[in-house]
């Protein structure tokens, strides 16, 4: 499922845009009949079957995935540690990287930077993989870079983040506050009438620049922020934040919670009447699994706001989604928007790397620079701020604790800047 490398000679014809599962370096047939005669016959030949590409072999290219697989974000875990297989398998069925098989690494930050640092390192010395595809929190990317760029290594940050990274050794395919949030503060104030906002976060760099960025958008739209609090990751008592926000005359609040964290603070939001029923929710990171661990009764009326959800409506997607629970079976934690992108992230390395003929961080980076490809999550584009110009869509979650996509972006630039020479 991987796609072709991108970009076209002088001497060919154009090629259309890759996709998901074009092969990756499927050669193309050779056309023998220029100098032949025409047919005497009516009959039409057979259309020849496309080449198959060979199989991958010699020394694997070594993908390293840097996770939060316990910890408050542990949630998030398991639907990427199943995306890896799918990597694997997709990669090396359409020929592998340069003809080299891949093959992947795991390593679990436990939502600790201390932790995520020791994973990188054991990465990048340990493993020596060619490049790292990082789905964990902006603390963890802020301790482990360094590492990434003392080795020389390519580091693909595949998760939802605050913005601002630029570094020679990244590129960050995860949705930014410019996307989530700039096209839908608006949407959601008028979809709800809504104006007042409480603003609830982890204490990190996330959030607190996530809210920096949604008061601009909130003021811009007409509305205003009564109140705004941080809490340590880890938090499993909200009593104190629910009577602030009880008395605060907010009308939505949007939360920037992550993992169990999220699930403590809406199921307990309910007994102080101040859950989705009473004051509405603009989420900007409760994946599938985060809510269905709440419950629909918790739920239902809530909005997402991410850059993929299973529900989206492609034919690659519906065929990809039915193969993951096929695969993982039914009961099978969902894949959702950082698994999503975690797998987007190993497509467009591998597009670059074969179209660079190498694993070179360097000639890789030069080659994913305005690459595009059609996966799951739509048609998707490395923007020269190294970020991706994506598709938007908001999800409105339904009484039986599904999701329906009730607005969608279909391609929305980030408003970053990067020039990391």
């Amino acid at each position: 499922m991987i796609a072709a490398a991108c970009g076209t000679s002088d001497d060919e014809p154009t090629a259309t845009e890759p996709t998901a599962t074009d092969a990756a370096a499927a050669p193309a047939a050779d056309d023998d009949t220029a100098d032949e005669p025409a047919s005497e016959t009516t009959e039409e030949p057979a259309p020849a079957a496309p080449d198959e590409p060979e199989a991958p072999s010699g020394e694997p290219v070594r993908i390293g995935i840097l996770f939060s697989n316990s910890g408050p974000a542990g949630i998030f875990g398991q639907p990427t540690a199943n995306i890896a297989e799918l990597i694997e398998e997709d990669i090396n069925a359409a020929g592998g990287i340069n003809g080299r098989p891949v093959e992947t690494f795991l390593a679990d930050d436990a939502t600790d930077p201390a932790i995520g640092r020791q994973a990188m390192e054991q990465l990048i010395e340990s493993d020596g993989v060619d490049v790292v595809l990082g789905t964990h929190s902006s603390a963890t990317r802020e301790a482990a870079k360094p590492l990434a760029e003392d080795a020389g290594v390519l580091y693909i940050y595949a998760a939802l983040y605050e913005g601002g990274e630029c570094s020679a050794v990244m590129f960050n395919t995860g949705e930014v506050p410019s996307q989530q949030l700039a096209p839908v503060i608006p949407w959601m104030m008028s979809e709800t009438g809504g104006r007042t906002w409480f603003l609830l976060g982890n204490d990190y760099v996330w959030p607190r620049r996530s809210f920096e960025l949604a008061r601009e958008y909130i003021e811009a739209a007409g509305g205003e922020v009564v109140g705004e609090e941080y809490v340590p990751l880890g938090t499993q008592d909200f009593s104190s934040v629910a009577q602030q926000i009880a008395g605060s005359g907010a009308d939505l609040i949007f939360p920037a919670l992550v993992g169990g964290d999220a699930i403590a603070f809406e199921t307990q939001a309910v007994d102080f009447g101040i859950g989705q029923d009473a004051i509405g929710r603009l989420a900007n990171i409760y994946e599938e699994n985060v809510l269905g661990a709440m419950g629909p009764s918790v739920t239902a009326g809530m909005r997402v706001t991410l850059g993929y959800f299973k529900e989206v409506d492609n034919a690659a997607n519906t065929e990809f989604v039915h193969r993951y629970f096929e695969r993982f079976g039914a009961e099978a934690p969902p894949h959702m928007t950082f698994s999503s992108h975690i797998y987007d992230a190993a497509l467009l390395y591998a597009a670059a790397a074969n179209a660079a003929g190498t694993t070179d961080t360097a000639a890789v980076a030069a080659a994913l620079e305005g690459l595009s490809l059609a996966t799951p999550t739509g048609d998707i584009t490395v923007t020269d701020s190294r970020h991706l110009a994506q598709p938007i869509y908001v999800a409105e979650i339904q009484p039986d604790g599904s999701q329906l996509i009730v607005q969608s972006f279909p391609s929305v630039e980030p408003d970053e800047n990067c020039d990391p020479s």
